[in-house]
């Protein structure tokens, strides 16, 4: 699958090795057009900030008057209104990546973790009522959709290898947005890192080129390729999944539409391959009425998309609210970059994990539709969740 170009005009570099502090105050986002390391933090967004627009036009003018790089880089919460963690950075580097081992990661000096207590929120069998009790209300309300999610803490015996651990996603996840953000503390909890693979592109701009890549419909990826091949073939013909990918990529269509001259929505989608999932994916091209229309503008307009939230969007929301009981924070919301000429970059914030010294935060979450089954949206969560902590070298039976 092809992105389209969206580049940092830098000289192109190859780092010295970087140690697991060092990323504390860096940003890594590499994509299949992008090489990002951005370093030395000169300013971020203020915690209890939510104006998104006045957060990012505040960054920019540091970045003007301090002669910094004119790019914001970092994650947005899934709730636009929630404060982000968001930075300009002293310098921007697009390191050589001929392949993973040119980012100059160091071998590990870590012994592997291991689990020494674990939280699942809600319980396995709460998550499960709680997909049955979205299926009744799809069947009695306009509700067509929603994403239920469930999250994971994790105590560890021993802090993770994170440059392992960021390795290893660029080896395994060719065709995803491999990302490191910085964690400010708060009240409850350290410092620490977003560090994820996002296999799905939310938006990115390029002068008056844009591209989305809505997915939408998952099944368990196979090592057997002879296995995973039926799998496919059952995606495909897949009525739930078909149906739940459609509510997906119509959304995304219809919320670019009004900012371009044209737009390309195919009519079927194609598959994409995940790591441990294989998902149905459509790319959607379109071309700006204006150069000067900002990423930011898309952004808010398609977030969150069916991916994430449902069908119809406030409904969605209100159930999610309802039924998962938890705040997703940056899950599911954005990470990427944006330039002072609008263009940008922004992935959904999926396969992620939130690190802060020997303690993991995991979410996934599942499309429930008509006719979803508990069980299935249950096993969906648990395959989702496999990208990190096989990664991570935690045992991905632990859950």
């Amino acid at each position: 699958m092809q992105h389209a170009p969206a580049k940092i005009m830098v000289a192109e570099t190859t780092p010295s090795y970087l140690s697991q502090s060092d990323l504390m105050n860096r940003a890594l986002f590499v994509s299949p057009n992008t090489r990002m390391l951005a370093s030395g933090m000169a300013a971020c967004s203020d915690p209890g900030t939510g104006d998104l627009r006045s957060t990012i036009d505040r960054l920019f003018a540091i970045a003007r008057a301090g002669g910094h790089p004119p790019i914001v880089v970092g994650a947005i919460p899934f709730d636009t209104g929630a404060s982000p963690s968001l930075y300009v950075p002293r310098q921007i580097e697009e390191p050589l990546l001929a392949d993973w081992q040119a980012f100059g990661f160091a071998p590990s000096r870590y012994a592997a973790p291991k689990i020494t207590d674990m939280r699942q929120t809600p319980s396995p069998t709460d998550y499960r009522h709680a997909v049955a009790e979205g299926v009744k209300r799809i069947a009695g309300s306009p509700l067509e959709k929603l994403v239920l999610a469930r999250r994971l803490e994790i105590d560890l015996d021993s802090e993770p290898d994170v440059i392992r651990l960021l390795a290893t996603l660029m080896k395994r996840h060719k065709a995803s947005f491999i990302y490191s953000i910085p964690l400010a503390a708060d009240a409850e909890r350290d410092a620490g890192l977003l560090v994820g693979a996002s296999p799905e592109l939310l938006v990115s701009k390029r002068g008056n080129k844009v591209l989305a890549n809505p997915l939408a419909g998952t099944i368990t990826a196979d090592p057997d390729p002879k296995r995973n091949t039926r799998n496919i073939a059952e995606l495909m013909a897949s009525p739930k999944d078909r149906r739940e990918h459609a509510f997906t990529s119509r959304a995304v269509g219809e919320a670019l539409k009004p900012f371009c001259t044209s737009i390309t929505v195919p009519d079927e989608p194609s598959v994409l391959a995940a790591g441990p999932v294989n998902h149905l994916s459509t790319v959607i091209e379109g071309e700006l009425a204006s150069p000067h229309t900002n990423i930011l503008d898309l952004v808010l307009a398609l977030h969150p998309t069916p991916a994430v939230g449902g069908v119809p969007r406030n409904e969605a929301l209100a159930a999610i609210a309802d039924l998962e009981k938890f705040d997703r924070g940056l899950y599911a919301g954005m990470v990427g970059w944006c330039d002072e000429n609008g263009d940008g970059e922004w992935a959904v914030t999926l396969r992620c994990a939130e690190i802060r010294n020997r303690q993991i935060r995991l979410m996934a979450g599942a499309g429930i539709v008509a006719g979803s089954d508990p069980d299935a949206e249950f096993r969906e969560t648990e395959n989702k969740f496999k990208t990190m902590l096989q990664a991570l070298g935690l045992d991905a039976n632990a859950i």
